[in-house]
């Protein structure tokens, strides 16, 4: 989920901008499709820090008492997680479509409880997507996971709705202009095909700051509200799950976007957001999450036709 999040919070604040050359560098012309013939690579990187507590029924058993101490004695979990985000597109063809590749890997990540110890990171695996592109617009796009991991959290389809709903986050403002000083809104409705799911919000507020030496710099705020249904896990030795878990999450956010005017490259950007998350179980368990995320990106742009380094060959195994 934190990863999920993370990414939608990337591209949240991963718009690119282009500017005519007879316009004044006091304004930009918003456009988010990536040009033709280019690559870039963003690196990601983010701290969380996360709270939880429960509230028991008055006739909890002496063992989920046991259990909500063990995991209070464990508070906070702290988690470190890299990524980094390769981006290529082809050249046009003679009807001006062109294709976008994208790679999401994961880089070194760790988590660590309110002891020290370590504690295993779910297997995020790498994700793939691509689209097809004309007259700055997404045409199709295609979402691929790499491992069945992935899809315990949050299904493929639950994360190709949200990156097709980004995207038409990004067709539904392009060509808009804005001027130094000047905010614009960027509400993505969140509809999840989640059993008992509504429709979450999600809004980014982007205030051009400055236009210098070619980099546009904007102040971004960001706030999500969403709510949700899942099947509880069966307890021990039961043969069916006990009812459904329900909950709400909201979470606010702000931070600072550079974006390169000239190749439409996210340079730098910085937010720091805090999420809670209320959690009702079907036997009048209550958990509470609260978590605090502080992420840092950086772009680069590739020469057009470098390649990646092959991947080291693995030890040969017995068997």
């Amino acid at each position: 989920m934190a990863r999920i999040l993370s990414l939608v919070a990337a591209l949240a604040v991963q718009a690119a901008v282009a500017v005519p050359a007879a316009m004044a560098q006091d304004s930009v012309k918003l456009n988010m499709v990536p040009l033709p013939s280019t690559r870039q690579q963003v690196d990601i990187a983010m701290d969380m820090k996360m709270n939880m507590s429960m509230q028991l029924p008055p006739n909890a058993t002496e063992q989920q008492q046991a259990q909500m101490a063990q995991m209070k004695a464990t508070m906070p979990i702290t988690m470190k997680m890299g990524m980094r985000q390769d981006l290529s597109t082809t050249a046009k063809a003679a009807d001006g479509a062109y294709t976008l590749n994208a790679e999401i890997t994961p880089l070194k990540s760790e988590m660590r409880d309110g002891t020290g110890q370590t504690r295993p990171v779910p297997p995020q695996g790498t994700m793939r997507f691509s689209a097809q592109l004309k007259d700055d617009q997404f045409e199709k796009i295609d979402l691929q996971l790499s491992n069945a991991g992935q899809a315990q959290a949050l299904s493929k389809e639950v994360q190709e709705k949200i990156f097709n709903q980004s995207f038409d986050w990004m067709r539904k403002f392009n060509g808009k202009s804005l001027k130094v000083g000047e905010t614009i809104e960027m509400p993505i409705d969140m509809n999840l095909p989640m059993t008992g799911a509504k429709t979450g919000k999600l809004l980014g507020r982007y205030t051009l700051t400055s236009v210098n030496k070619g980099i546009a710099s904007f102040d971004v705020d960001v706030r999500m509200d969403m709510s949700f249904a899942a099947p509880a896990q069966p307890a021990s030795g039961a043969s069916a799950p006990a009812g459904p878990v329900e909950g709400v999450m909201s979470g606010s956010g702000r931070g600072k976007m550079d974006l390169r005017l000239a190749d439409r490259l996210m340079v730098r950007s910085t937010m720091a957001m805090t999420m809670g998350v209320d959690m009702a179980g079907p036997q009048g368990n209550k958990m509470r999450m609260d978590m605090e995320m502080a992420m840092t990106s950086t772009g680069k742009a590739l020469p057009p036709g470098a390649k990646k380094p092959a991947a080291p060959a693995k030890a040969a195994t017995k068997g």
